[in-house]
């Protein structure tokens, strides 16, 4: 081979490294970016509807031992965003990435939105609800009502929530109300007559007919309504990495038992699931157009073995318990 042929060959090859080093030049910065969107913050900011410290509480605590029963995925800790809002900011907040982690009741639509932990933290108990009335009308509810008599009375929700367009679905004349801090407004309407009734999870009522009883309102007797409807962990779409995180950290929280032990250490969680084993309560069955994916067995405290089950064919075997 002649030196002109060599020469021409250390051209052709400091071209292409020439090249090479502008792609892996380009490259850089997108790789970054991605490495940046993939990055678990130390802080995880989660928001809520209420400022008070006591209502959710129990989110905020599974999602903190999530969090730390997961050091893998490195050091994070769960901070309340500083200011109570509506769902539709909070989903607002999560997307634009200053806050991280919401809860709330899904459907197909909001998991378009965010990125959801599909895991029934309430057990799918979010889906029974109960009346709250006016004190003196509870004659209005006799427990041999029939459907087509309870959806000619009026009824109202929060205009972001989901459950408002499940009961106007399944024929229910039902107004939306916009948040309001502790639902005040809602109960007002009750309580005036501008409506006929308020449902209220099961989980939620108790507390709430506390908070507001200065009141003329009430838990209805006998009628109880029941719809596919889980209540999950969201995660902002700039933090994808998240959703295995908690993922993971619930299901290590579902086999050594801890989960079970913080849903029942809560007094509203112990009532929700007398009302719903009640078995003098009419329950009326609906529909959830709004929700694809369902579960057959979400009542996780009583038998763990299904959602352990789908969460380890989620994540693969690495995510469980270390030991277990």
């Amino acid at each position: 081979m002649n030196s002109s042929t060599n020469f021409n060959n250390e051209i052709v090859l400091i071209l292409l490294y020439m090249k090479a080093f502008s792609i892996l030049f380009w490259l850089i910065p997108s790789i970054f970016t991605s490495l940046s969107a993939q990055a678990v913050p130390e802080q995880v900011i989660f928001t809520r509807a209420f400022a008070d410290e006591h209502y959710d509480y129990y989110h905020a605590q599974i999602l903190q031992r999530a969090l730390q029963l997961t050091p893998e995925f490195g050091e994070a800790e769960a901070m309340p965003h500083p200011h109570p809002m509506s769902q539709a900011r909070q989903i607002m907040k999560l997307k634009s990435g200053e806050g991280q982690v919401m809860w709330s009741a899904t459907s197909d639509e909001r998991e378009k939105q965010l990125l959801p932990v599909r895991f029934p933290l309430l057990q799918g108990l979010a889906g029974y609800r109960v009346l709250v009335i006016h004190k003196y009308k509870q004659a209005n509810y006799p427990r041999e009502i029939s459907l087509e008599q309870l959806q000619s009375f009026l009824g109202v929700q929060g205009a972001d929530w989901p459950d408002l367009n499940v009961l106007q679905y399944n024929g229910f004349k039902v107004e939306g109300e916009p948040w309001s801090l502790w639902f005040t407004s809602m109960f007002i309407a009750v309580q005036r007559g501008l409506v006929d009734y308020f449902p209220r999870n099961v989980i939620e009522v108790t507390k709430d007919l506390e908070r507001h009883a200065d009141k003329n309102i009430r838990l209805e007797d006998n009628l109880m309504l029941h719809y596919p409807n889980y209540e999950y962990f969201f995660v902002s779409p700039e933090y994808p990495q998240l959703v295995r995180r908690i993922e993971t950290g619930l299901l290590r929280m579902l086999q050594n038992g801890e989960l079970k032990e913080y849903f029942y250490k809560h007094e509203n969680h112990r009532r929700a699931m007398s009302l719903v084993t009640d078995k003098s309560r009419k329950v009326f069955e609906l529909d959830n157009p709004a929700l694809t994916i369902t579960f057959a067995e979400p009542l996780w405290a009583i038998d763990p073995g299904p959602m352990e089950k789908y969460l380890i064919d989620k994540l693969g075997k690495e995510a469980v318990t270390p030991g277990s």
